[in-house]
């Protein structure tokens, strides 16, 4: 009886919706987690939204495991059916939708039985899914599978897709278009992926499968077909994140301007620099010189209308007045921020078990030498655990550093780590000569960018 239930209510649903809607509008899932020891309460149905997943419907699970759809399909393209798998890309299950479908779904673990009145050109797309989920394994978190097994399995991964996808002829152009640009994204994306994840054996630089130099090219994104794959927008950052980390004799930071003169297709490059601003956790002044070779290209309404919130709080504290405190020096002498009124001010938020924050100090030891008696401080500031003060202290002392050594009283809970919303660290702030803020993310010492910086302000 209960088994039917699932059933009678997406009729009377269907009832319901003919008299607001045309019924051939829209297509039907109905499925079935049948996983042991697995229990999903909700099943997420996402579209695509500009290159990646946007929730286009959710629905509870019962307890037998069933869940239902039916959605509204305006244009045929790809979904992506989510009981809680997409995130660790276990399996994936995209379905191709267009108006009067009628599909079920069997879930076990690793794979799913799809049947139905009407599936259309799905029995296809699991072909590809199954070609994805082979890649997806070296692209996971946690499997620790290095490139001794990659690299010996990937020509065979890429022949089989290639081969695949050159049997894709259906009488649906469009359709065959597509599907043969998801499986090219999935191989493609999913092998960029397997370089960024943490491994315990690493190949040589140079050591790389051949099949990549094939894929870079000087015109690269062309097809704006991409922003109808879920993963089609990390394609393109992945892409050019490899490209960047193993170009040239040392990994560099990534140049937008560069980036996009290999995407030739409007609408990719306005989606792509979207996403790499909002993504990039530029500084203001990183920003502003990039800028304007990159606000060209970001042409449309809601490029615009980030950009706008982007630089509003970008710049939501510059001009405001720096936050007044007093800390000890490490002979227990109180100092003061309105201490150094008159003088431009750079401070060190940093702490002596923070590694990148040591690898620092020898640039910020350079920079303090090279500006010594110009009209500028340089204030260390520990935020180091009140009970590790004579640690500091010590540290301070061996390393011989220089400029105003200071420790605030709370660690991250003082008031100097909260006013500025600190909770990484280094990080490092620059104030003019009244005390109000030029940036409350600054630059690093290690950055040159930082002394252009410094010398044009220093110039008035």
């Amino acid at each position: 009886m209960k088994k039917h239930i699932l059933n009678f209510i997406l009729i009377c649903f269907a009832v319901q919706v003919s008299f607001a809607a045309n019924f051939s509008e829209y297509a039907v899932i109905k499925g079935t987690v049948s996983i042991p020891d697995f229990k999903a309460k909700e099943v997420t149905l996402y579209n695509v939204e500009e290159g990646k997943p946007a929730v286009a419907a959710t629905a509870k699970v019962n307890t037998l495991g069933e869940f239902g759809f039916m959605i509204p399909v305006s244009a045929a393209g790809f979904y992506y059916v989510d009981y809680g798998q997409m995130k660790s890309r276990n399996q994936l299950i995209r379905l191709y939708l267009e108006p009067k479908l009628d599909i079920s779904l069997l879930i076990n673990k690793e794979n799913y039985v799809l049947s139905g009145k009407n599936v259309g050109q799905n029995v296809l797309v699991q072909k590809a899914n199954e070609i994805y989920n082979e890649f997806a394994p070296f692209s996971r978190l946690g499997t620790n599978i290095t490139y001794v097994d990659f690299y010996p399995w990937i020509d065979k991964g890429v022949a089989k897709a290639n081969e695949f996808s050159k049997s894709i002829k259906t009488k649906d152009a469009a359709f065959d278009k597509l599907l043969k640009l998801a499986v090219a994204t999935d191989v493609e994306e999913l092998t960029y992926t397997f370089f960024r994840m943490p491994r315990s054996a690493f190949p040589d630089k140079d050591d790389r499968p051949a099949v990549i130099k094939t894929w870079q090219t000087d015109k690269k994104f062309t097809d704006a077909d991409l922003l109808k794959l879920q993963n089609g927008l990390s394609l393109m950052s992945n892409y050019f994140f490899y490209v960047t980390m193993n170009s040239g004799d040392a990994p560099k930071r990534l140049d937008l301007a560069e980036a996009i003169t290999h995407i030739t297709e409007p609408a990719l490059k306005d989606v792509y620099l979207r996403d790499a601003v909002a993504t990039s956790r530029m500084k203001i002044e990183e920003y502003e010189k990039i800028a304007p070779s990159i606000k060209p290209y970001m042409i449309s309404d809601a490029s615009k209308t980030f950009l706008i919130e982007y630089e509003k709080v970008l710049h939501k504290n510059v001009g405001q007045k720096g936050l007044e405190f007093t800390y000890n020096d490490i002979n227990d002498k109180p100092v003061s921020f309105s201490d150094f009124k008159g003088k431009f001010v750079y401070i060190d938020l940093w702490a002596t078990w923070c590694g990148p924050c040591k690898a620092e100090i020898p640039h910020m030891k350079k920079i303090e030498e090279d500006y010594h008696g110009k009209n500028i401080v340089f204030v260390s500031l520990s935020l180091d655990k009140p009970k590790d003060a004579q640690k500091w202290k010590d540290f301070v002392t061996k390393e011989q550093l220089k400029g105003i050594q200071l420790m605030a009283d709370k660690d991250f809970g003082s008031d100097v780590a909260k006013n500025y919303d600190v909770n990484a660290i280094p990080r490092f702030l620059l104030f003019d000569t009244k005390g109000n803020i030029i940036n409350a993310d600054a630059l690093r010492p290690s950055n040159p960018e930082l002394r252009v910086q410094l010398d044009k302000l220093l110039k008035g």
